[in-house]
């Protein structure tokens, strides 16, 4: 068995393609890959904000670890969270 590669620029095109390859005498089947840059560009877009936002998080860590501050903790900040909330209610 022999194989041949084929490579689209345009998705638009790819279904038709295959169809006419389909079409030829011999060939006993088709399939697309995509390419994992296609495929995996959200995935990297996420991960690259993930690492950026861990980064901000350590570096803020150490900054008020050198200044002798303490960080907020997470029920703290949804305290503050709620307070602002009602507050937006009570002005409206």
């Amino acid at each position: 068995m022999t194989q041949i590669l084929v490579t689209l620029n345009e998705d638009a095109t790819t279904l038709h393609v295959r169809k006419a390859i389909e079409l030829l005498r011999g060939v006993v089947s088709t399939t697309v890959f995509k390419t994992k840059d296609e495929s995996n560009k959200k995935t990297l877009r996420q991960q690259a904000y993930v690492k950026e936002s861990l980064e901000r998080a350590f570096d803020e860590m150490k900054q008020a670890r050198r200044e002798g501050r303490k960080l907020q903790s997470a029920d703290d900040f949804i305290k503050e969270l709620e307070m602002a909330r009602l507050a937006d209610q009570w002005i409206k």
